[in-house]
């Protein structure tokens, strides 16, 4: 049964193009870039919430908070995150795990309104190197989220029960747009090199 792609930015981009269309129901992004790549591909595209929902979907960075309204419309909605949940939630986790130390990877999840709080379907742990920059941990982490998607994206198509596991009972992290933006215009004293390799991308 064909499932929506609910995508935005390059991996989004990548999925598009790493699907057969006969199991895309339809495409809903706001990248004008990547509805015109979907229309190209004979894609039905919504740009906006006012459509019905095929029985399942999955997000691949998809830019923005979906409301409860649409969640519900769902009888299966997934979510792929750049982020080792409960590390990670919110925005950039791959530069706040290579700035923190903490836990990086990539998450397969149930698409709940709580941001990035649904239980986990799958996890791929990415190991943070000391010589990481933000770029280097970023592809790294990308690959871990194709493995995922490569896996999955067959069996939410074929309609397959998806087990998951409730996220742990840790708070892990969680960061927003705004704390990272303070903190890349800021600056870090004392860490002045460590943020330049953390924001070091191709």
């Amino acid at each position: 049964m064909p499932a929506d792609l609910l995508i935005g930015g390059t991996l989004g981009g990548w999925a598009l193009g790493h699907v057969d269309p006969a199991d895309v129901a339809q495409v809903v992004t706001d990248d004008p870039t990547l509805a015109r790549a979907a229309g190209t591909r004979g894609l039905p595209v919504r740009t906006t919430y006012d459509y019905a929902p095929s029985a399942r979907g999955l997000s691949v960075h998809y830019q923005r908070i979906l409301p409860a309204t649409v969640i519900g419309r769902y009888a299966g909605l997934w979510n792929l995150h750049p982020g080792l949940l409960p590390w990670g939630r919110g925005m950039y986790p791959v530069f706040w795990a290579l700035w923190e130390g903490s836990p990086a990877g990539a998450t397969l999840h149930e698409l709940v309104e709580a941001l990035d709080s649904g239980a986990i379907v799958e996890q791929i742990e990415v190991r943070v190197r000391s010589r990481d920059t933000g770029g280097s941990l970023h592809r790294r982490v990308q690959a871990a989220e194709k493995a995922l998607f490569d896996a999955y994206w067959p069996r939410i198509v074929a309609g397959e029960a998806l087990t998951a596991t409730p996220q742990p009972d840790s708070p892990g992290s969680f960061h927003t747009r705004a704390e990272f933006h303070a903190l890349k215009d800021g600056g870090a004293p004392g860490r002045a090199a460590d943020l330049d390799r953390c924001l070091t991308f191709p």
